[in-house]
Order: C-alpha cells, then sequence, then structure tokens
C-alpha cells in the first residue's frame, strides 16, 4: 500500500482547495459591494459552489472505492480519530455550505445556474426565509472557515513534529 493519496484524490484535494478559495474572496466582495450589484459575482459564486458541490460527491465515492494510505505509526491513535473528526467535518461542510447557498439564492426568488446552464429551482421563494437562509449560510461558511483551520493547524503541528502528513496529500 502506497504511504499517498491515489493521484486523483490528491488532485482534487488541491483543486477543491483552490476553488474555495475563490469562492470566499469572491463572496466577500460580492456581499461587500452588494449596493453597485455585482451580479455577474453572484453568478460566478453560485456556479463555483454548485461545482464544488458536485466535485465532494465525486470525491467521496473515489475516497471510498479506493486505499486511502494508513495513519503513520508514530501518530497517536486519538490525533488520528482527531484528525479523521475534522476531516469528517469538512466533508459534511462541504455538503452543506453550497446547499444553504442553493437554498438562500432560491428562497430570495434567485435561480442558480453552472456557468450559464439553468439548475432546477429546487426551494420556493419565500420571504419569511429570507433572514434565516441568509445567517444559516453565512454561519456555515464561517463553521467551514473554522474546522478548516484546524485542519490546517493539525497538518502544520504534525509537519513540524516530523510526521509526513502533508507529503501524503501533495
Amino acid at each position: 500500500m502506497s504511504d499517498k493519496f491515489n493521484a486523483f484524490l490528491r488532485i482534487i484535494h488541491w483543486l477543491m482547495f483552490i476553488l474555495f478559495a475563490v469562492i470566499f474572496v469572491v463572496g466577500v466582495v460580492m456581499v461587500e459591494f452588494k449596493e453597485t450589484k455585482p451580479w455577474a459575482m453572484y453568478d460566478f459564486h453560485k456556479s463555483l459552489g454548485v461545482l464544488v458541490f458536485l466535485l465532494v460527491w465525486l470525491r467521496l465515492v473515489s475516497r471510498w472505492t479506493t486505499q486511502v494510505p494508513l495513519p503513520p505509526s508514530e501518530m497517536s491513535s486519538i490525533n488520528h480519530r482527531i484528525a479523521q473528526g475534522v476531516v469528517y467535518l469538512l466533508y459534511l461542510l462541504m455538503i452543506i455550505v453550497p446547499i444553504s447557498g442553493y437554498a438562500l439564492s432560491n428562497v430570495h426568488g434567485h435561480n442558480v445556474d453552472l456557468f450559464g446552464l439553468p439548475l432546477l429551482k429546487v426551494f420556493p421563494t419565500n420571504p419569511e426565509w429570507e433572514g434565516f437562509t441568509t445567517s444559516f449560510h453565512e454561519i456555515s461558511v464561517y463553521i467551514f472557515l473554522g474546522v478548516f483551520v484546524l485542519h490546517l493547524l493539525g497538518v502544520i503541528k504534525h509537519h513540524v513534529k516530523g510526521l509526513d502528513i502533508l507529503r501524503r496529500i501533495t
């Protein structure tokens, strides 16, 4: 068994990292300048969100159907369980955040396109739910960022301790 994740998982890991960084920056900018109605940024943000949602399912299927490297023998079982928990939370949030964004858009009466391809309106327009969906999406994003920071700190911690965790995904 290899001590690295397979090439597909490594590529999709870093591709999704880049996509999340772009989605977050575009999201912050579009909200900051919402008074000028930067609709193209909203469409781009939503398209990237749908793309990430599709990629996370592809990533999960690949992860379930391929062997993943065993944790380094030097890593304690508690640290491994914590790391797994953080990764599972990231996967869960990679599903929740795009769904909450889709709901937010639909509830506010807006459609979601995938780079110009119209997608189904899944959630009904409902002004009573606008505040909830907005807050839920924003809070989900900040929870995702917090869990991502935990993931990053864990990688740094193990790298500093001499464990080749980072090499497994590069």
